[in-house]
């Protein structure tokens, strides 16, 4: 599989899981679906994609605990961060660590594809 349209997308309501990943395969992404950021970062550690999207609020980790987590094994994928609950002080984090975007749930479709799409084109 090539890497470079392939997307990952972590978030723990499946739900919203199933609609974003939805989304961008209508976009033409190969996409792989994630619950948590512990199986996102043991997937990466054997694996490549183009950008990863994912929700801030999960259960054991953060979506910007995991976004570190990447950091950390050298994956240098750009990274979509979306929320219900935008803080100033996240958002500054996020920004200040290499996060390409932060959006606000519910997300719109168009938003989203733009993002992904920048994020991508930015490391190709």
């Amino acid at each position: 599989m090539s890497a470079a349209h392939h997307v990952c997308v972590v978030d723990d309501d499946q739900s919203v899981r199933l609609a974003l990943a939805s989304l961008l395969r209508s976009l033409g992404y190969e996409v792989e679906t994630f619950e948590s950021g512990n199986d996102v970062l043991r997937w990466l550690a054997h694996n490549r994609t183009a950008c990863v999207v994912s929700d801030l609020q999960m259960p054991g980790m953060s979506g910007l605990q995991m976004f570190e987590g990447m950091l950390d094994m050298g994956v240098d994928a750009p990274f979509l961060l979306i929320t219900a609950y935008p803080t100033a002080e996240v958002q500054a984090r996020a920004m200040s660590i290499g996060v390409r975007a932060f959006l606000t749930k519910p997300v719109s479709a168009q938003a989203l594809a733009m993002h992904v799409k920048q994020a991508i084109d930015r490391t190709g």
